[in-house]
């Protein structure tokens, strides 16, 4: 079973309530995703990782708490899971959540080592991460450690503090995961990278930019490039160039609508260029950049909201020339740059 999907479910917003019994993962959602929980909430969760039924209830919970570890006192009633549980599932996550916890017990790296045979992505990353923290000098897993972190940056990053004991032998991980076959890989790379906010990772992540056409791949690299913008700025815009049917070009174009209204005067620029690639993927940044500031966590890409909303209403008028005035191509980028404005304007 793919639960790919559930680490990353617990972070949607819900206000905390009570677990009851036979409750569904829906319900017991709001608990789980908490950024912080009293002993007894704690003690809740445990519960429902002891007893669901349910293996996607039972894998929520026991990443909720390597999340939130459980105190040292409920070390034994964890450890009588990984010593006599059935469930494959709740076992190794019981082994997980122990480590989590601050033990190192070499004796789990058997259990370990079979789960990082297993087919289920996201097991592999918590358990990659468990297993560097009892064995940091096998260095085999660190792909999966990287995997982590868009699920449990905090516990990716104390894995990989004990795997890499120097920033560039961290960077030196980041940039094998990023040229990795799976794309949820590249994507944790990209992520990751994007974090360090400095100029060497910014070089690694203008490297995926050209390369990378796996959509899922290309949005984490735009974030990631708009948040080092100080590094990657000048080479975002000259990606403006590229042939406008490619992928990279349209990662370029959607880096700098992540850039907010930093980017306005680029793309004012862009929309009049000679080039008709620069003038057409000008035309979709500025329609990314209307739906990047219309979205609910605008205050994450714009320090002020509003006062770049006002700088985007400034390419209205080069728009409208180039809908009116430009190639078929050129008109269906523009309108649609046109149409994002007009609704971020409602």
């Amino acid at each position: 079973m793919n639960k790919y999907f559930l680490p990353i479910i617990l972070t949607c917003s819900f206000a905390a309530l009570p677990l009851q019994a036979g409750q569904s993962l829906e319900q017991a959602l709001p608990l789980l995703q908490q950024k912080q929980r009293t002993p007894a909430q704690t003690q809740q969760v445990l519960q429902l990782f002891r007893t669901a039924k349910d293996p996607n209830t039972v894998f929520a919970a026991g990443a909720s708490l390597v999340r939130i570890p459980p105190a040292r006192t409920q070390e034994p009633a964890l450890m009588n899971l990984v010593l006599r549980s059935q469930d494959p599932l709740r076992q190794t996550f019981a082994a997980v959540i122990i480590t989590a916890m601050g033990a190192t017990y070499e004796e789990f790296a058997p259990l370990f080592e079979q789960a990082l045979t297993g087919k289920d992505p996201v097991l592999r990353a918590y358990v990659a991460a468990a297993y560097a923290i009892i064995q940091p000098k096998n260095l085999s897993y660190t792909h999966e450690v990287v995997r982590l972190y868009i699920l449990d940056n905090a516990f990716a990053q104390r894995a990989m503090n004990l795997l890499a004991a120097e920033s560039k032998q961290q960077l030196k991980f980041l940039k094998q995961a990023s040229t990795h076959t799976d794309p949820q890989i590249r994507a944790a790379a990209a992520t990751w990278l994007g974090d360090l906010n400095n100029e060497e990772a910014a070089k690694q992540l203008l490297k995926m930019a050209k390369s990378e056409t796996n959509a899922d791949v290309t949005t984490p690299i735009a974030t990631a490039l708009a948040k080092n913008r100080d590094f990657t700025f000048n080479e975002t815009v000259q990606g403006l160039r590229k042939n406008y049917q490619s992928v990279p070009a349209s990662t370029y174009a959607l880096a700098l609508g992540f850039m907010t209204g930093n980017a306005v005067e680029s793309l004012r620029s862009g929309l009049t260029d000679t080039n008709k690639n620069v003038r057409i993927n000008s035309a979709r940044a500025a329609a990314y950049m209307a739906g990047v500031l219309n979205t609910p966590d605008a205050f994450t890409y714009t320090s002020d909201r509003q006062f770049d909303i006002h700088l985007l209403k400034s390419l209205i008028a080069p728009l409208s020339a180039l809908a009116s005035n430009g190639s078929e191509e050129e008109k269906t980028f523009a309108q649609n740059a046109l149409r994002q404005l007009e609704s971020l304007m409602e």
